[in-house]
């Protein structure tokens, strides 16, 4: 008897599913992406979910079960269409939109890489907005033929993004193979980051390697100002999380204090850097904003020497 119920519930379930995919009826919220330079949107990440009142609702349920379906390549290429629909009134020249793509899905007979440019003409987006931001739904078996196809969209515009990082073998392997144009360095090591020290240390040496190899760093999950004020004194370039906006459509402005908080800690940031002066370096001297003397450091050097002598 318990056995007729579970298949029952079970077919039930795929009718719920194949339904959705058949009327395409997935929403789209967005999570912005804050500059730490000055509190400002750098693009936002386009998040898919299911009906609501439904078990796929939840993003888990919906791409895992699309996944045992082998419907995984059709419900993002739903999803990519929404996100890029309703990104269009919200998107700023400047700004870029973050798509979610798993692993599997290059390796998908149907998939048409096409597809994404024809949606770019459509709704009046250039490739250069538009970040691919590879999930950890299913590991990268052949990086060599996954690199060819990045290598492809590279060539078109696109940008990559690795998600996750630091959450696991997998997606440190994937940075150091793929050399992604954003690296998302993972929850785990941001919440509490502004008390334990050994995480410190290992933003760090993902802050050296951004910068070694032009990467941005982007901190996912920040909850709180003290993780935000840490994350920007290590040098983090980006960030996401509840303190900043929860995922909504409409998009939810940032709070004015946090913006305060950011720009703040970013000047503090600024101007704890040491700047160096040689004798050949053009100074230009300020009062009130305005230029009243351009000259040589050199110059001022002499004068300097002269007065003192």
């Amino acid at each position: 008897m318990d056995m007729i119920v579970t298949e029952e519930e079970t077919l039930s379930e795929r009718q719920v599913f194949h339904s959705i995919l058949k009327d395409k009826r997935i929403q789209t919220l967005f999570q912005p992406i804050i500059s730490l330079h000055n509190g400002c949107p750098h693009g936002y990440e386009a998040l898919s979910r299911g009906p609501a009142g439904t078990v796929f609702h939840s993003p888990l349920q919906l791409f895992s079960y699309a996944e045992k379906e082998g419907c995984l390549y059709l419900l993002e290429k739903i999803s990519r269409e929404h996100a890029l629909k309703a990104a269009t009134p919200l998107l700023a020249d400047n700004e870029k939109i973050f798509i979610n793509i798993s692993a599997q899905v290059i390796y998908d007979s149907n998939f048409t890489p096409g597809h994404t440019l024809s949606l770019l003409s459509e709704y009046g987006f250039s490739p250069e907005q538009v970040v691919f931001e590879i999930t950890e739904r299913s590991a990268i078996h052949d990086f060599d033929a996954f690199r060819e196809v990045l290598y492809h969209y590279r060539k078109q515009g696109f940008k990559i993004a690795i998600d996750d990082a630091g959450a696991g073998y997998s997606s440190l392997q994937a940075i150091t193979e793929l050399m992604p144009d954003y690296i998302k360095v993972d929850r785990s090591l941001i919440q509490h980051i502004d008390k334990k020290e050994v995480k410190q240390n290992i933003v760090e040496a993902f802050v050296t390697f951004a910068k070694k190899t032009n990467a941005a760093l982007i901190a996912e999950g920040i909850e709180t100002k003290e993780e935000l004020k840490k994350v920007i004194s290590l040098g983090i370039h980006y960030a996401q999380g509840f303190i900043l906006s929860r995922p909504s459509n409409p998009i939810q402005q940032v709070p004015y204090d946090v913006v305060h908080t950011i720009q703040s800690a970013a000047f503090q940031q600024h101007s704890r850097k040491k700047i160096t002066i040689t004798e050949h370096d053009d100074l230009i001297i300020l009062k009130d904003g305005n230029p009243i003397l351009e000259t040589n450091a050199k110059n001022i050097l002499t004068a300097y020497q002269q007065l003192y002598r």
